[in-house]
């Protein structure tokens, strides 16, 4: 203990002092900033290394106890805090996952290190904890559900050893017995249940289609096929027998509707004409949702239930638009816990009672004490070159108009989206000065089958004139100066921020390429072994290699193989444990880029995978970006951080 006191005592002697020069960071210097009204700089250790920063609530049955994560001057940790004395009672190490209650109870219950555990709070030591793992099924588990009384078993997929088939098991709660309730085949994709009896069983036909069969007595038999691009996602069965679902079986935005188990036929009960519905949320353990959001560049919320009408009205009660972070229930579905983003102002955390339809505030997250700084972005909507509306969303620096230097930041997949809603990376940004436009280009997902179809097979082309006409849209606008545009992605993100240095010469002055794909022939032919049962949703977008004509399309359109075309400076991260990316993609191109004496920087995190994840890289990535952005296009970095220098020990 004595070593660890004198180590601590150094940290506060030599960083303390030296962070009185070394963080005072440095202006802009692009002359629209400087002359701008920017709000003080808020220190990248805030947005990444904050020691005082607590979130992921879960409570008790009861809502007496709550565990969370705390961080402090020494590390993580999960804290159990007892709310009727405000007393902290516990720390568990960070790490903990699936975090719950016992039913009724004051034991913690988490995955940790493989195992399945039980703890006292007032006896937290490792050597009190309980292991509850399901004991037979040692080849392999993970849970489908949580416990709301002493007796209930838990519906768990498993395996009673490595080479057989999973299935679904009722397992005690104590991990000793397991009962096989739904038996499974190499084809199987999952079940769906009516508490524990299962009712619905999703078998792969091929990549592309998925087989629905029905329980009828001990016999499954065929129901319906479902093509996979109608997104047909189960999500409670209701006392009626009925199944409320997420569907485009027949329609080309997602819709909810009622799936009839008998027939396969389907009622909308609520749908957006002009987008898919996307997220919802649920309230209690019974999965029923309780709230659906009317889509993914939308905060509007509809109440499902007489419960989700009161969570909403809570909500409501604070400034507009909300986002919701984190949610978790509680076994006796009177409380919840939530995190809430008013006006993307970072996070709050609620204890919602639904039963007194009340609520108290369990803390802020604690980088809100920046939010008179903090900025709200927009969805926008910008006409590519061949007319199609491309939806965006727009944030804008605070204090600042254009023309100022501007991201165009392209999201992954390419099967995904950019969302409104709080974005902690974007408000970094904003904060250096710089306008971010996140572009939701054809084929992404959440606004239609027919939108998402203009994008099949044309990486390199219309998707990316799409990422182009972002710019140009911008500066047309503008509110982007033609001579400070950057390029910004990860993973597809990455690969177009990449391409997008390599064809336009005159637009993008520089790109932040992150995990990239750059190979777009080496990804398809080597891709993750887990992406084979649904590899036609890549073969989609990009073809099949064993295709002369799709072979032909990916080495065209691979930065890996335009490095002679490539103009202005790259800032290229990847990370050393990539599985989805190989990193090797990412190093190639460097050494190819260096050996034609391209601009390029490059960055690799040893214990990063396809993303940062601890705090030391979170914080590392961001002082990259910041001082890449500031010496191309004219923006504000904070400058040296003295918790870069932490000891290791400090986690």
């Amino acid at each position: 203990m004595k070593k660890l006191f004198i180590a601590l005592a150094t940290i506060g002697v030599t960083l303390t002092g030296a962070a009185l020069f070394v963080t005072k960071g440095s202006g802009p210097t692009h002359s629209t900033l400087r002359a701008a009204d920017l709000p003080p700089l808020i220190p990248t250790r805030a947005f990444y290394a904050d020691p005082r920063s607590a979130s992921g609530y879960v409570a008790s049955s009861d809502a007496r106890y709550v565990s969370f994560e705390k961080a402090s001057l020494t590390g993580r940790s999960i804290i159990v805090k007892d709310l009727s004395s405000n007393d902290e009672i516990a720390e568990f190490p960070v790490g903990l996952t699936h975090i719950r209650w016992h039913p009724t109870k004051p034991l913690l219950r988490f995955i940790f290190e493989g195992n399945d555990w039980e703890a006292d709070p007032f006896s937290p030591e490792r050597e009190n904890w309980k292991r509850i793992s399901p004991v037979r099924l040692s080849g392999g588990w993970s849970k489908n559900q949580i416990a709301t009384n002493d007796q209930q078993g838990i519906l768990t997929w498993g395996k009673s050893h490595t080479r057989e088939v999973g299935n679904m098991w009722v397992v005690s709660q104590d991990g000793l017995t397991a009962e096989k309730v739904a038996q499974g085949n190499s084809e199987t994709l999952y079940w769906v249940f009516d508490y524990h009896t299962p009712v619905l069983r999703m078998d792969s036909l091929d990549t592309a289609k998925t087989r629905v069969f029905r329980k009828v007595g001990d016999d499954w038999v065929k129901l319906v096929d479902i093509d996979l691009s109608d997104d047909f996602y189960p999500l409670f069965v209701k006392p009626d027998g009925g199944l409320i679902a997420r569907s485009a079986r027949g329609r080309d935005k997602t819709a909810l509707v009622s799936f009839d188990m008998e027939t396969g036929a389907e009622t909308v009960l609520l749908a957006n004409p002009s987008a898919s519905i996307s997220g919802f949320t649920i309230l209690t353990y019974s999965g029923e949702p309780d709230l659906i959001r009317m889509g993914v560049d939308s905060l509007e919320r509809v109440a499902l239930t007489p419960r989700g009408q009161v969570f909403l009205d809570i909500i409501n009660q604070f400034p507009q638009p909300v986002s919701l972070g984190f949610t978790s229930q509680t076994a006796s579905g009177r409380y919840v816990t939530q995190a809430l983003s008013t006006q993307s102002k970072s996070f709050i955390f609620l204890l919602i009672d639904l039963q007194e339809k009340s609520y108290v505030t369990l803390g802020e997250y604690h980088f809100r004490r920046f939010k008179d700084r903090l900025v709200q972005e927009q969805p926008v909507t910008f006409p590519a070159r061949d007319g199609l509306n491309i939806p965006a969303i727009l944030t804008m620096p605070k204090g600042a108009s254009g023309p100022i230097p501007f991201i165009v930041n392209i999201h992954g997949g390419p099967a995904g989206y950019s969302g409104l809603g709080y974005d902690h990376d974007t408000q970094f940004l904003a904060n250096r000065g710089y306008g971010v436009l996140s572009v939701n280009f054809r084929g992404s997902i959440g606004f239609g089958k027919e939108f998402q179809a203009k994008g099949f097979r044309e990486f390199g082309r219309a998707m990316q004139d799409d990422i182009a006409d972002a710019a140009l849209w911008l500066v047309d606008e503008g509110m982007a100066d033609k001579d400070a545009l950057v390029a910004m992605g990860s993973s597809y993100g990455g690969y177009a921020a990449a391409l997008a240095m390599t064809r336009d010469p005159d637009l993008f002055d520089a790109a932040i390429v992150e995990f990239p794909m750059l190979d777009v022939e080496f990804q398809s032919k080597y891709h993750p072994g887990f992406w084979e049962s649904g590899i036609d949703g890549w073969w989609r977008y990009f073809g099949k290699p064993d295709t002369p004509a799709d072979l032909e399309l990916m080495k065209t359109y691979s930065p890996s193989n335009l490095i002679d075309k490539l103009h202005g400076p790259i800032l290229l991260i990847g990370g050393m444990r990539d599985q989805i990316t190989a990193v090797q993609q990412a190093k190639d191109f460097e050494a190819a880029a260096v050996s034609a004496g391209k601009d390029i920087e490059a960055h690799y995190f040893p214990d990063a995978g396809h993303g940062v994840n601890n705090w030391r890289d979170r914080l590392r990535r961001a002082r990259l970006l910041e001082d890449f952005l500031a010496a191309q296009v004219g923006g504000r970095t904070g400058g040296f951080e003295f918790v870069e220098k932490a000891p290791a020990f400090i986690d």
